[in-house]
């Protein structure tokens, strides 16, 4: 069963899933992949590692994470849109990386596999758009691997206050009426992201939540000028 919550979100990015990566190059100054390549450093992949990319969206994170693996390990893509998935399949199968990578259609609180399987467990950028946080890191300790790790990436309100309001600005009014400019779609997808990220939590609530669900030696750090921040935590042997 989808609560409203999911079927708002499900609803709403079901309708960019091409112009997705252009939509987190905006949010992200372009920092994004300086940040999915420090997601990738802290899960430390073996080249026959089985990784776990919850609320994948187009397979960013994914991709690198395919990179940095062997043709005998394996990257598992989740996400709850059906045409994000679609996206990132083709996007992946084009740059020859189809054989390390697998897709699952389920939710981030539910996810369909067994204990104790995956080295990592990462959501990147998605954390704000789950109905239930706590039971998402619940899901992703679970199906983790003993001594493996678990990592949030998302944004979060920057600690600095000057530069907090030039970018509550830039969320609230220059990034909407970008996306108007484009599409409706466009539009009320970065109204919805803006005041999503303005009710995100912080890298300390994060790392709260994974302590609550058994993950040891949290660390939340902040990037660029604290817009995100990478949480991580490892499940006890």
């Amino acid at each position: 069963m989808y609560d409203s919550k999911a079927r708002y979100v499900r609803s709403l990015f079901s309708k960019v899933p091409l112009e997705y990566d252009l939509l987190l190059g905006l949010l992200s100054f372009g920092q994004d992949r300086k940040w999915r390549s420090f997601v990738v450093e802290q899960a430390d992949p073996m080249a026959d590692s089985l990784v776990l990319d919850v609320a994948t969206g187009t397979g960013l994170l994914a991709a690198d994470f395919a990179n940095a693996i062997a043709n005998n390990g394996l990257v598992v893509g989740v996400d709850l849109t059906l045409s994000m998935l679609q996206t990132a399949k083709e996007r992946l199968r084009q740059r020859g990386l189809s054989g390390r990578t697998d897709w699952v259609l389920a939710r981030a609180e539910s996810l369909p596999f067994r204990e104790n399987c995956f080295r990592s467990a990462s959501i990147s950028l998605a954390l704000r758009n789950v109905s239930d946080a706590r039971l998402t890191f619940r899901e992703m300790a679970r199906a983790t691997a003993p001594g493996g790790v678990v990592i949030s990436l998302d944004f979060a309100r920057p600690p600095n206050r000057v530069f907090r309001l030039f970018y509550y600005d830039y969320l609230l009014g220059l990034f909407p009426i970008f996306g108007r400019i484009v599409s409706q779609a466009w539009g009320r997808t970065l109204s919805y992201l803006g005041r999503s990220i303005l009710k995100s939590r912080t890298g300390t609530q994060i790392a709260t939540l994974m302590v609550e669900e058994g993950l040891s030696d949290t660390r939340p750090v902040p990037l660029t000028q604290g817009i995100v921040y990478a949480v991580y935590g490892k499940k006890q042997s």
